[in-house]
């Protein structure tokens, strides 16, 4: 039987000095235990992949650890350590609330709750993705946390801390993970291909830190993947032919036919990439990435703010010179218009064409409107003169046949003819 475990379980943090990102919330717990003032209840909220169950997996063994380090760290050695790691320690009881939401899984809590521990200082209940609980089964939990005995602590872990009752978060020490730097993932994956003897180019190690957005165990995920396809040798290319994902080329292309206006090229072009068998979600959400990108550097001149190489940020910073702040801002209002539409669709590719074409036309239809109102202002100051000049031009028809050729002209206006075109006017005359 193979012994192989993914990396995201070889390599999980045993640590607080091992968890990624979240040093506020590692140091704020081993203060907690150096200067023994444990709360009864904890709440670690944050996206997937973060470190939440890690912690709270931690937080259990630095407080039941028989030989903790000087700067309260669990020894990982003793016999409550390894236990706690394997899942079988009698004092620490784990729960996915997603799974076991009734209140008699919540009632199944409360007998052993009202015993101390076996063998340890503290009896630990750590119960993941909590806010799948019902309502009842919340209730339930609000009687344990109002009067707790002095050994007990509860460690609940949500991705949704919004939709926990109030009484429920009241009385909780609240922590918000975040999510984990790209350079961070990056460094932690280059150490565990260095360990298992992976050959991999820095171009690679970016796509699958980026891949994770931000959670450290999809990521992982990926890399497994990619070692798989790849061998102990990973490869840029073969990595992204692998996982089908769009090139930042492919954008920078899509948003050079946006400026020309080519509605054309872009779905010749589009084709193109569908024979190839790209996802147009991941397309989608790559087109909308790829205009934020560019806002954020026309708007701020910082390309340190995108999560990107450093030859793709100075790409990023010469494009965004071709585009007005308006102008993407129109494009991105456009996606955003479409996103749920383009979810729920049962025919993506039209709609795709569609939001192309209309991306590539947006900006070719818009009239500067302070160059038409200039404009207006000077035909209404050419007519205003006229009748103060000549005011018997109203009541003389000779003399309204004389000066009708300036009209003329102000009727043959190109200001006049796009009115006329923007507003569907049948016909137009100057105020006479």
């Amino acid at each position: 039987m193979s012994n192989y475990k993914v990396s995201a379980l070889k390599y999980r943090p045993q640590k607080f000095g091992e968890v990624c990102s979240q040093e506020f919330v590692t140091q704020t717990l081993k203060n907690a235990i150096k200067t023994d003032k444990i709360s009864h209840c904890y709440l670690l909220s944050g996206p997937r992949g973060v470190g939440k169950t890690t912690i709270a997996r931690i937080f259990a063994k630095a407080m039941n650890c028989l030989n903790p380090s000087k700067d309260f760290e669990p020894c990982n050695e003793c016999e409550n350590c390894r236990e706690i790691t394997e899942g079988v320690h009698p004092d620490v009881f784990e729960q996915d609330a997603a799974s076991n939401r009734r209140i008699d899984d919540v009632r199944a809590i409360q007998d052993p709750a009202r015993f101390g521990p076996l063998r340890s200082k503290k009896k630990i209940f750590i119960i993941d993705e909590v806010h799948m609980l019902t309502i009842q089964a919340f209730n339930a939990m609000l009687k344990i946390l109002e009067e707790p005995p002095e050994y007990l602590i509860f460690i609940l872990a949500t991705t949704n801390p919004e939709k926990i009752p109030r009484t429920i978060l009241s009385r909780c020490q609240k922590f918000t993970l975040h999510r984990i730097k790209v350079n961070e993932i990056t460094e932690k994956i280059k150490a565990i291909a260095k360990e298992e003897k992976i050959t991999i180019d820095d171009e690679s190690l970016f796509l699958i830190a980026k891949l994770g957005d931000g959670a450290l165990r999809d990521s992982l995920g990926v890399f497994d993947m990619a070692v798989s396809f790849c061998g102990n040798e990973i490869k840029y290319k073969e990595l992204k032919d692998f996982l089908n994902i769009p090139d930042k080329e492919i954008f920078f292309k899509i948003t050079n036919f946006i400026r020309e206006g080519n509605s054309k090229e872009i779905l010749f072009f589009l084709d193109s990439l569908q024979e190839k068998g790209f996802d147009l979600q991941a397309f989608y959400n790559g087109i909308v990435e790829h205009l934020r990108n560019l806002l954020i550097i026309k708007t701020t001149d910082n390309p340190s703010l995108l999560d990107e190489s450093d030859v793709i940020k100075i790409k990023y910073k010469e494009e965004s010179l071709l585009f007005s702040e308006d102008q993407l801002l129109r494009l991105l209002k456009i996606m955003f218009e479409n996103e749920y539409r383009f979810k729920s669709s049962s025919n993506q590719n039209v709609l795709m064409e569609s939001l192309l074409v209309e991306l590539c036309r947006i900006n070719k239809e818009v009239v500067d409107v302070s160059g038409l109102i200039s404009e207006l202002e000077a035909i209404k100051k050419k007519t205003s003169n006229i009748r103060k000049n000549y005011p018997e031009v109203s009541n003389d028809s000779e003399s309204h046949s004389q000066y009708s050729g300036e009209d003329k002209k102000s009727e043959d206006s190109p200001i006049v003819k796009k009115i006329i075109e923007l507003f569907g006017a049948e016909e137009f005359h100057v105020n006479k």
